[in-house]
């Protein structure tokens, strides 16, 4: 107890206010902001490819003859095709709204837009711009122009570049012409970017970018070893108190999020979805089956055993309150309930279950055994449905959920035990007192 006394105050001093400065940060909390308003376009254009799916008898070869497909692909090509002109917009209007300048939120979001259309120009032929630097090869390039503009803006702003109008003037048009001088700045800068990288090797920012900054991060962030980082991260933030996925996803949803829409480019090519056809196993979907079975921590077996199997008054309630929400992958209740944070006896399988379950799940994918995920579906989708939809279908995902919803519960279980234990042991010493009370009282 005494070497975790001293963890506690170390986390306390050093970590916790890092930690809590991080998640609060504007530029963090405008990346995850944007990328959240990416969703309903992912969400959309994931229900879309699974409809050109579906495992019924003759359905293939129907939607294929009947030309309901092409629509099908339509749709789920225009969803995922911006992506990443959309999150352009959003962190700009996010993090314009983060620095208090709400008036400026939507010119700023305009200016970035028109940025990251500039940055495009000479990938362009005959006039025509390639579709694909709108989708998801653009993500983490639009994010960067994104921060950038607004960036560029709040420098202006602060120089008293802008141009003022009279109060009579109306709002609407006060607030363009505030926007003129910043815009014709921070669309130029961009502009002159676009020309030296025009006469490099490079055809244009976002294959710079790609190659200079994503290279790395996405090598990183596709291993074992940087999916791994992500789960203690969440986990360990989590055990103080911390709303450890708040945090992470901030930092990593932008590169999830594009291995997710990389698999999806694939499955709708046609291509089996397994890892020795280019498919990527780190991804958003594969982190909402391994991590957060139930939650943060993977802890729907930890709820199952408190529902089923708990002796104390205080789990067998904590289990019934968690039981609803943990099916939607919520466990709040439970982290705090229980409680996990700062309870050194449940911070270990918290922690080790969706280490564990990660590890399993990549090798058996990575070896081809289990198809890999490659559709978003809202986070709050119930274990299993989502592993099965998110795969397309795959029973072989279907197993790898009940396999990781056993494996918690093993896991878990001789924590719970001795933690029930001792729960069951304080309730019966606070009744026996409670009635040698009640004794004395009659006497």
């Amino acid at each position: 107890m005494k070497i975790f006394n001293g963890f506690n105050i170390f986390l306390n001093k050093h970590f916790i206010p890092t930690a809590n400065k991080i998640a609060a940060q504007r530029h963090v909390v405008a990346i995850k902001d944007g990328v959240v308003a990416t969703m309903p376009l992912t969400i959309v254009g994931s229900l879309f490819l699974i409809l050109s799916f579906l495992p019924l008898p003759g359905y293939s070869s129907f939607i294929a003859s009947s030309g309901i497909g092409r629509y099908f692909s339509f749709i789920s090509d225009a969803c995922f095709g911006i992506v990443g002109m959309v999150a352009c917009l959003a962190v700009a209007y996010r993090l314009t709204v983060g620095y208090g300048m709400h008036e400026l939120a939507l010119s700023n979001a305009i200016i970035a837009v028109s940025s990251f259309f500039v940055t495009m120009i000479p990938s362009a032929v005959n006039g025509n711009i390639s579709m694909g630097y709108l989708g998801a090869k653009s993500l983490f390039t639009g994010v960067i122009i994104a921060i950038v503009t607004v960036e560029f803006v709040n420098k202006v702003l602060k120089r008293g570049l802008v141009i003022t109008l009279p109060e009579s003037v109306p709002p609407a048009i006060s607030k363009t012409f505030m926007s003129l001088i910043p815009g014709v700045i921070v669309i130029s800068f961009w502009g002159i970017v676009t020309a030296i990288l025009a006469n490099t090797s490079f055809a244009n920012f976002h294959d710079a970018v790609n190659v200079i900054v994503g290279t790395p991060l996405r090598f990183a962030s596709t291993s074992l070893v940087g999916q791994l980082t992500a789960v203690l991260l969440t986990t360990i933030l989590w055990c103080a108190g911390i709303h450890g996925a708040t945090i992470v996803s901030g930092i990593m949803d932008p590169i999830w999020l594009e291995n997710t829409l990389h698999n999806a480019s694939l499955a709708a090519q046609g291509i089996e979805n397994i890892y020795s056809n280019g498919y990527i196993i780190s991804s958003a979907a594969f982190t909402d089956m391994t991590i957060k079975i139930g939650g943060s921590g993977s802890t729907i077996g930890f709820v199952l055993l408190m529902l089923f199997r708990a002796r104390s008054k205080q789990l067998k309630e904590v289990g019934k309150l968690s039981i609803t929400p943990s099916l939607f992958n919520i466990n709040e209740p439970v982290i705090f309930g229980t409680p996990i944070v700062m309870n050194p006896l449940l911070i270990v399988p918290f922690i080790l279950n969706p280490v564990i379950i990660t590890i399993i799940s990549w090798f058996l994918m990575k070896w081809d055994l289990v198809k890999i995920p490659f559709v978003m579906v809202p986070w709050t989708t119930p274990p299993i449905i989502a592993g099965f939809l998110s795969s397309g279908f795959s029973i072989s995902v279907v197993l790898l959920n009940i396999f990781s919803i056993i494996l918690s519960i093993v896991i878990f279980y001789p924590f719970f035990k001795i933690y029930d234990a001792q729960l069951a042991a304080d309730e019966s010493d606070v009744k026996k007192e409670d009635s040698l009370e009640s004794l004395l009282e009659e006497i």
